[in-house]
């Protein structure tokens, strides 16, 4: 796999103002740094108090950035799924989308 360099415009110095997950640039007290995907819960990041944040970007605007190839497996699972939506999208109105677990 070849890499390829991703410029990030870190959030540093301030927490983030909603629920969510972040990727997030984290330095251990050993010094030893990382990225990491963590949640905030509107208050604190969910993990160990010892960990330091040192810089974020929401997840969803990093994913933004990227043009990721979907899994080859799963690649007839996703035609079968446009195949039915194809054949009934004309039922359903853009704003009825429910998702189910």
């Amino acid at each position: 796999m070849q890499k390829t360099k991703l410029a990030v415009n870190w959030i540093e110095g301030k927490q983030p103002v909603q629920q969510g997950m972040y990727f997030v640039a984290v330095r251990y007290q050993t010094g030893f740094g990382a990225y990491e995907v963590i949640a905030w819960d509107g208050e604190q990041w969910q993990l160990d108090a010892s960990i330091n944040v040192v810089g974020w970007i929401a997840f969803d605007d990093f994913l933004k950035n990227l043009d990721i190839s979907w899994p080859v497996s799963d690649q007839k699972a996703g035609a079968a799924f446009n195949a039915r939506y194809e054949a009934h999208k004309d039922n359903f109105k853009p704003d009825e989308f429910v998702e189910v677990e």
